[in-house]
């Protein structure tokens, strides 16, 4: 079934809950509760519960469409081997949570973000435990601990050394600025990490993380009524899945563009980052033993590593306590993670499946005035949307579109230190595609959404 034929929802507008509107800046302000600490906050707004309906996201358990048959029967391992992980090795899977990798609080020095697996991979040493990595050690440690290939690891590292991170000394930050004295320059700037770097590598429509603009700015406290959205989806087995997990996407998109008049959805942090998440958590943190080589997601496993305590409903957020699980065990490493046939066939599975899940444009006056961008006209038609239930094409165009970025935010020497980064992971994440040429994206419309332009900063933190 061909995804444009089903994304009418996609790119079009509504209005349907102006009620909202009159209400956003009354809801803005952080509820700074004692069990938040100080720069760990969640609005009143992100708080709010939203009930999204299945067939608001076209979805009838009892007359599925063929895509979605296809998406509910894929296992945790992902798109990028038909047959699964088949193998298990008790001694080269196992993560060690002992000894050097045993569990440790971070200091009030070291820096925890929004990433769950990130933070939990410093918790346990398998990333510095500063929060502060370079390329070498990311990949290396996403290896050991979740099984992640270094084409993926390495892309993602050297994408946020170069927009988000330090150029001078090749790191990047897990979550907020790194300390001064480690400052160098990055290709935007000072380095802000992950934690601000919305609509550069954070993007709205998190899992756990409320939207930046309505929780001032800050995307990396964990929202316990959105992680409520996401638990609830696996109740039913104590299972989670990529399918449940795509529907969830879909539903905080929703919950997004009703709450949010400044969401904006690039092509990068949003359209493919943000959704690829939630499928990190199912390909990534699955158990995997001899009964189950593919791995299960259970809700014990899934609040370890978000740092959740309790019971449904009544959850507490641990900030920067994610942990891995005692006796874990990750993907096998000849089927780990990789870039184009895991996190792009993923996607295009998705996509197929729920055509409204792709989001490419913004809320253009509002609240739910959901507009969005034309694939063929963003790439002076060298891709149509059709094209995109492809994973190839997908990661074609998440490729070219980090190539162009470069150059437009550079020149001179911190070009070349920036490409001397970033080319040549490209390479070994994108090298083997044979791409549909993108002489220029066409980005004369982007002034017309205000969420493009917002780009918080903020302090240190430690959540």
């Amino acid at each position: 079934m061909k995804l444009l034929a089903l994304s009418t929802l996609a790119i079009q507008g509504a209005v349907a809950f102006p009620s909202l509107m009159g209400k956003v800046d009354e809801a803005f302000q952080p509820d700074k509760r004692a069990a938040y600490p100080a720069g760990c906050s969640v609005s009143k707004l992100c708080n709010t519960r939203m009930d999204i309906s299945d067939s608001e996201i076209g979805y009838n358990a009892k007359a599925k469409t063929p895509a979605q048959v296809a998406s509910a029967a894929r296992n945790n391992c992902g798109a990028q081997n038909p047959t699964g992980c088949t193998s298990f090795n008790a001694k080269a899977q196992y993560v060690s949570t002992s000894g050097e990798h045993a569990y440790a609080d971070p200091a009030p020095d070291e820096i925890r973000g929004p990433c769950p697996g990130l933070n939990a991979a410093a918790n346990h040493a398998y990333l510095p435990r500063s929060g502060i990595a370079s390329l070498p050690q990311t990949v290396d440690g996403m290896n050991a601990a979740f099984g992640m290939f270094p084409d993926l690891s390495g892309f993602l590292a050297a994408y946020a050394i170069v927009f988000n991170g330090d150029l001078l000394t090749q790191t990047w930050s897990i979550g907020g600025p790194p300390p001064s004295t480690t400052i160098g320059s990055g290709l935007l700037g000072k380095p802000q990490g992950i934690s601000w770097s919305h609509n550069k590598y954070e993007g709205d429509s998190s899992i756990g993380r409320c939207d930046a603009y309505i929780n001032g700015g800050d995307a990396h406290s964990l929202s316990v009524e959105r992680f409520k959205y996401a638990y609830v989806v696996g109740m039913d087995n104590d299972r989670y899945t990529l399918d449940k997990f795509a529907r969830e996407f879909t539903k905080n998109s929703f919950r997004s563009i009703r709450q949010n008049p400044n969401y904006f959805a690039p092509l990068f942090s949003t359209t493919l980052v943000s959704p690829a998440a939630y499928n990190f958590v199912v390909n990534l943190m699955s158990n995997r033993t001899a009964a189950e080589p593919n791995g299960y997601l259970d809700g014990e496993i899934f609040k370890t590593f978000f740092g959740v305590s309790g019971t449904y409903p009544n959850f507490k957020w641990l900030p920067g306590k994610e942990r891995i699980p005692e006796n874990w065990y990750r993907r096998p490493s000849e089927n780990g993670y990789n870039a184009v046939g895991g996190v792009f066939g993923d996607l295009a599975a998705q996509f197929l499946a729920y055509p409204v899940s792709f989001r490419f444009g913004g809320n253009a006056n509002g609240v739910d005035t959901y507009t969005g961008i034309d694939i063929a006209d963003f790439t002076n038609g060298a891709m149509h949307l059709d094209d995109l239930s492809k994973p190839e094409n997908l990661a074609c165009l998440a490729y070219q579109s980090v190539q162009q970025a470069v150059p437009d935010f550079a020149t001179g020497g911190l070009l070349q230190a920036a490409t001397k980064v970033l080319n040549p992971a490209l390479a070994k994440a994108f090298g083997g595609l044979a791409c549909p040429r993108i002489t220029k994206f066409n980005n004369n419309n982007l002034n017309g959404y205000p969420g493009h332009s917002y780009s918080p900063t903020g302090p240190a933190t430690t959540c």
